[in-house]
């Protein structure tokens, strides 16, 4: 018999998950049926002293993902906001379930036997969803990438970078010290720093110039 602790912070809804598994356990007339344990109390503790898996219905209620690492404990978790999770630390577990609460007991319990043979599994609304994230995400970072240089402003830094002052870098670009004065104004705003130090390192972490 294989056990599995049902987590969910209404106590309506781990009843519901508890009879959903419980009912396609029993309807499959297997020798190895899922087990359920319903507890809302100390549910680590409650899944390492029992060997079981884990079921749980809200992201604030799964226990210490380090120590379900450490355990190797099978996880089906049944979330919608996939972005309040740590999905990367939930994945390493390498034996887990993602799918969403509208899940049947058909799929919950197929998703343990996977989790519990060592496999990952994602429900296709879930993957649509987390390829939603990851392309917003992906956006968020564009945007979040500092403007360019101009060929003139990554001329103007690096010639900051070498420690040469604004007359100094005036001179050598034939310009004014005004128009020096504009473009190391630029060079900060676009780096988002505050001075010559922090704009070579920025420029040097970009791959603008070298140090």
């Amino acid at each position: 018999m294989k056990r599995v602790l049902v987590i969910s912070p209404s106590a309506v809804t781990q009843a519901g998950l508890a009879n959903l598994i419980a009912q396609e356990s029993e309807a499959r007339a297997e020798p190895d049926r899922w087990q359920v344990i319903s507890t809302m109390a100390q549910p680590f503790a409650a899944v390492r002293e029992a060997n079981c898996a884990l079921v749980s219905w809200a992201a604030d209620e799964l226990p210490d993902l380090d120590r379900l690492l450490d355990e190797n404990m099978p996880i089906v978790a049944l979330l919608d906001d996939w972005g309040d999770v740590a999905l990367t630390n939930l994945l390493q577990t390498g034996r887990v379930g993602l799918l969403p609460r509208q899940a049947s007991g058909a799929e919950i319990v197929a998703a343990l036997d996977a989790a519990a043979a060592g496999l990952i599994v994602i429900h296709p609304r879930v993957f649509g969803s987390l390829l939603t994230l990851d392309a917003a995400l992906d956006r968020r970072d564009a945007l979040e990438q500092p403007e360019a240089l101009t060929p003139r402003e990554v001329e103007v830094l690096t010639l900051l970078a070498d420690g040469l002052s604004n007359r100094a870098i005036a001179r050598q670009l034939h310009l004014s010290e005004h128009t020096i004065k504009y473009h190391t104004s630029a060079i900060f705003a676009k780096l988002n720093v505050s001075s010559r130090t922090e704009a070579a390192i920025a420029g040097a972490r970009a791959g603008l110039i070298l140090l």
